[in-house]
């Protein structure tokens, strides 16, 4: 698989969009498919604010290249970890209303057709390329009344919107998650293991020192500020306190950092 989805990103200079770590050692690198998916959706939220400019036009070849050779569940399960449910509501209303006014009344209808496919097992372990030229060709069917079946960033943003639906509907619905083939989330160890850093720290300060009480939970609050700030350069998340990306990540380390602080100079 991966000659043919690296030389077709070399010959025609794609973006490589990619599950596989492989792909990290060649000279073009890659981007994770949620990431892509996750960073059109902020756009289109900011867009809809005016507080952006226009994006680049969607090229439907290109991405139906690079979303080769990735069953459909396992999209959506990255979609579910790196996302919260706030933020996929906010990119759902995003991207309607930056649909053409005309075309925004079948949101709803279009999300209703695409839902009757969830109850089909194979359909989750489908090729996600082939799922993705399902619905932008059954997209360009709806908008073809309008005017629009030429619209590539119409389609996308119906695609975009049934799939954050189908995410949204699995996120709190376990047995919908076995039946799409997602695997169940892993106790997250890795931070919680890390977390007895700022744990211990604070029972050391608290148990050897004179500090005050405020002091001890400052202390406390910076060394999990600057745990925080690891996690958010290595990894990303920090799953144990409910952080899934890297930018929840970084504020929660400025937020302890700062609180840290300022309870252990006020307190001092």
């Amino acid at each position: 698989m991966m000659p043919t989805k690296y030389g077709a990103v070399v010959k025609y200079g794609y973006i490589l969009i990619s599950f596989d770590a492989d792909f990290d050692r060649t000279q073009k690198g890659r981007k994770k498919p949620e990431t892509i998916l996750i960073k059109r959706i902020l756009l289109c939220v900011v867009r809809h604010l005016g507080k952006g400019d226009r994006m680049k036009p969607v090229n439907s070849a290109e991405l139906r290249v690079q979303f080769t050779g990735t069953r459909f569940c396992q999209f959506v399960q990255h979609l579910l970890r790196r996302q919260s449910q706030s933020e996929r509501t906010q990119g759902v209303f995003g991207i309607i209303a930056l649909l053409p006014e005309a075309a925004r009344t079948l949101a709803e209808e279009f999300i209703d057709r695409w839902n009757t496919r969830a109850y089909d097992r194979d359909f989750w372990q489908r090729d996600t390329a082939d799922v993705f030229d399902e619905i932008i060709d059954d997209a360009r069917s709806v908008l073809r009344p309008l005017g629009l079946a030429t619209d590539d960033e119409a389609a996308f943003n119906l695609f975009n919107i049934v799939v954050l639906n189908y995410a949204y509907s699995a996120c709190d619905q376990q047995k919908m998650r076995e039946f799409m083939g997602i695997a169940r989330d892993s106790f997250p160890w890795t931070s919680a293991v890390a977390l007895l850093y700022p744990v211990s720290a604070t029972i050391y300060i608290a148990t050897t020192t004179p500090a005050s009480s405020a002091m001890v939970i400052g202390y406390g609050m910076s060394a999990l500020g600057y745990l925080l700030f690891a996690a958010g350069i290595f990894g990303g998340t920090f799953r144990i306190l409910g952080l899934r990306n890297r930018w929840q990540v970084f504020g929660a380390a400025v937020l302890s950092f700062v609180v840290g602080t300022v309870l252990s100079i006020t307190w001092a």
